[in-house]
């Protein structure tokens, strides 16, 4: 049997590529690769790990979208992993940069943030709290509210 080794990349149309790239690169954080060439103003690969990519690609038709959404069929969302120490700075760096964030969520095992990018592509962050060495104390159960930007049991 063939074993997955994991996500190699996931790609998304794009209103704006250079808009996007500049979201992806200086709001996200991710870097340009190297291992895949880029074709300026048709598609760029972002690093997202030691082994995985972002594509960003321009859209031909602007008019027919179709966002990785949470309802319906097709694509829901892709994930980035976070260190669990950098959670809640996350938030408040999307936060900072205006991004929309839907909530955030800490599980025991895993906390999720989902947000969108520029066109309306669900994005999320998960972090393994326990995984990344965090004590017993913090690994408890909250909902984020942006519009409160408040944290609260549940």
């Amino acid at each position: 049997m063939i074993t997955i080794q994991g996500i190699d990349h996931v790609a998304v149309n794009v209103r704006d590529i250079d808009k996007s790239v500049e979201f992806y690169t200086k709001v996200l954080g991710l870097t340009i690769t190297e291992r895949e060439p880029s074709k300026p103003g048709i598609e760029y690969f972002l690093d997202c790990g030691p082994r995985s990519l972002i594509g960003i690609i321009q859209a031909d038709n602007t008019d027919d979208a179709h966002p990785f959404q949470h309802t319906g069929l097709g694509a829901n969302h892709f994930s980035f992993q976070l260190h669990a120490n950098d959670f809640d700075k996350y938030i408040e760096h999307l936060e900072n940069n205006n991004v929309k964030i839907e909530y955030a969520k800490k599980r025991e095992k895993s906390w999720s943030l989902y947000f969108y990018d520029l066109d309306g592509n669900k994005l999320e962050a998960t972090s393994w709290p326990r995984e990344d060495g965090l004590p017993e104390e913090k690994c408890v159960k909250q909902m984020y509210d942006p519009s409160t930007k408040a944290w609260k049991d549940y």
